[in-house]
């Protein structure tokens, strides 16, 4: 790596740090209150933790540096709950029919981290779904690596942005569900549980 592509890749970083803690404190404080904008930041544990099942380990491949991995440690059974069986793209497992859900347009070279973070969301949902749900960490890892995949491909300061926006909307959301496997919400769910996570928020301050 030269001293340039060094000192940019520094430079992105600090830059995007600064962005994800403006983005997520924006986003927090729009959609939960101030209450939930340092519980927000705050929830950060080590990217990767104990591993209790085989949900957790085939989470733990697919954010590592082998995710191919992830295929052949499948949990069984999982193609026959979730209806496909993940294929390799960009050397990294994915829902092959998976897609960037997001109320804004995204820059299309998310497409396949994405696919990718629909895959282990699928393994938190099957993990629940079969009475072994995956470890506190799994939903944070997964996040992270979709956002680091992000970035990744990301070769101007539009894309950037875009990226960092959507940290702050995804942060705010696995927060929002305590970072337990996804499920499908309604209006009226969205906004109840955002008020019960703030009444938490506020009701654990001293």
């Amino acid at each position: 790596m030269t001293t340039k592509t060094a000192s940019t890749t520094l430079l992105r970083r600090a830059v995007r740090r600064l962005g994800v803690g403006l983005a997520i404190a924006f986003l927090a404080l729009l959609v939960l209150g101030g209450a939930g904008v340092a519980s927000v930041v705050a929830a950060s544990p080590p990217r990767v933790g104990p591993i209790a099942n085989d949900v957790d380990r085939d989470i733990a491949d697919l954010v590592g540096t082998s995710p191919e991995d992830a295929l052949t440690h499948l949990p069984a059974g999982f193609e026959s709950a979730m209806g496909y069986r993940p294929v390799l793209q960009d050397s990294r497992p994915v829902n092959p029919a998976g897609s960037c859900s997001s109320p804004v347009s995204l820059p299309t070279s998310f497409e396949p981290a994405c696919r990718a973070h629909d895959f282990g969301y699928d393994l938190l949902r099957f993990g629940t779904k079969t009475g072994h749900p995956a470890s506190p960490w799994a939903r944070r890892a997964l996040d992270a690596m979709l956002v680091d995949a992000m970035h990744d491909s990301c070769t101007d300061p539009l894309c950037e942005a875009a990226a960092t926006v959507a940290d702050g909307g995804l942060t705010v959301n696995s927060w929002r569900q305590q970072w337990r496997a996804p499920e499908r919400e309604s209006t009226s769910d969205l906004l109840s549980t955002a008020t019960l996570r703030v009444v938490e928020s506020v009701g654990t301050k001293p």
